[in-house]
């Protein structure tokens, strides 16, 4: 057995490499590496405002309804009685929903019918944030037929509201839907075959590529088909790859305790303290870094996803029992978007964080669960000095600002800016 699992690894690696060079030799004809996402908003902003363009009959697509009825398909809506000709009264994104809330799309139809998503490719849930959600596009349809759309690979969390009473009515009523990326990559495959606009197909085809890779963590199509050939090809072969993928998750557990061991002695050297989670393969699994012992937020990574995707960083307040106070978060955002950009997003938790991006590492690094390149960086020693870096460049912004106080949940008078 050990044989046949060498000479499929021999094999596979032999199928990656050509592939590589021949992606490399045809650059200049295919392109294969260039996508227009690498330079439009791919935050899950940007995410919403493509979904809910394609949605709107009014959209420049040019495609009236089509795309909103394949999505009515989908959620098993084409009863919706429409009026009108529009049939769609509005489509926005970022509407305000109690309070501080805002859901990320909101369709309302010219009937009274309400359809509110929350887009989640990657953030974790905030507090009480679906039942706030259902209670207001409840409110705002007034009798009408309404859902709420939970959009997300991963299961929403207690601390989302999931179990309190109006989503458990929502959900007996299948109100409450919970679609994952996968869907809404077949709902853009159709649309791309319905479209009659050769630049609009094109966009939705890109548009399902990067929901594929960078939310999904799926390989990209021709290596993942050759893999998949080379396995079916022979007997041995699947074989070799069931026994492989048997063992995958100890060898990735072996590799994590290396880069913990890595890490935490660079972090010491240094005077910080290293922080690490339990429960490895759930989403919100992570691992923290401390400046010092009086430090009550703290510098935060976290996957998001289950299995190690979709890895975001920030700083996280320590227990979650400090009560927001909008001056200490401005402080702590304002230091970090001057270092990191201005891009870092606020929650109750967190003052300030971000998706891990090209700024820090490469895409390869965001989703553990699907990329080679965070464990071959382990493997190589790598991959505890990139994240101490980063760690190292956090506590000298503070300090540039004279503002490590704040981490304690301070407001010191030197601050630049301060009083």
């Amino acid at each position: 057995m050990q044989e046949k699992i060498n000479s499929l690894l021999k094999e596979v690696t032999f199928k990656v490499a050509t592939l590589n060079e021949a992606r490399e030799r045809f650059a200049d004809r295919l392109a294969p590496g260039f996508s227009i996402f690498d330079y439009l908003r791919t935050d899950e902003i940007g995410l919403s405002r493509c979904i809910a363009d394609l949605l709107n009959p009014k959209g420049k697509h040019g495609q009236k309804e089509v795309f909103l009825e394949e999505f009515l398909k989908l959620l098993k809506l084409e009863k919706i009685k429409w009026s009108g000709n529009t049939k769609i009264k509005s489509v926005r994104l970022e509407e305000q929903a109690n309070d501080q809330r805002r859901i990320d799309i909101l369709l309302k139809f010219e009937s009274g019918e309400i359809i509110g998503i929350e887009n989640k490719p990657w953030a974790g849930d905030q507090e009480n944030q679906l039942s706030d959600y259902a209670s207001f596009i409840e409110k705002e349809a007034a009798g009408n037929d309404w859902r709420l759309i939970y959009l997300s690979n991963n299961e929403p969390s207690d601390h989302s509201g999931a179990k309190k009473e109006v989503i458990k009515k929502a959900v007996s009523e299948e109100k409450f839907v919970r679609l994952n990326y996968s869907t809404i990559v077949e709902w853009l495959e159709d649309c791309a075959c319905k479209s009659k606009a050769l630049i609009v197909r094109l966009f939705i085809e890109e548009l399902a590529k990067f929901i594929r890779m960078s939310v999904n963590g799926e390989l990209e199509m021709s290596e993942e088909n050759e893999i998949r050939n080379l396995i079916l090809s022979l007997p041995q072969n699947i074989e070799s790859a069931f026994h492989v993928s048997i063992v995958l998750r100890k060898v990735k557990e072996k590799l994590l305790k290396e880069f913990h061991d890595d890490l935490e002695k660079k972090l010491k050297d240094e005077g910080f303290v290293l922080v690490w989670d339990d429960a490895i393969w759930k989403s919100g699994y992570g691992f923290n870094v401390k400046f010092n012992e009086e430090q009550k937020f703290l510098l935060r990574f976290e996957f998001q996803a289950s299995e190690l995707g979709s890895l975001d960083w920030g700083i996280m307040q320590e227990d979650g029992s400090m009560k927001r106070d909008d001056v200490i978060w401005n402080k702590i955002n304002e230091v970090m978007s001057d270092q990191f950009g201005s891009s870092g997003k606020k929650s109750e938790r967190f003052p300030w964080w971000n998706r891990i991006n090209k700024k820090e590492f490469s895409d390869e690094y965001r989703s553990w669960s699907s990329s080679a390149a965070p464990w071959m960086s382990i493997k190589k020693e790598e991959l505890a000095g990139k994240f101490f870096e980063l760690a190292n460049r956090v506590h000298k912004a503070f300090v540039k600002h004279h503002s490590l106080e704040l981490l304690s949940g301070k407001i010191s008078t030197d601050m630049d800016g301060g009083s």
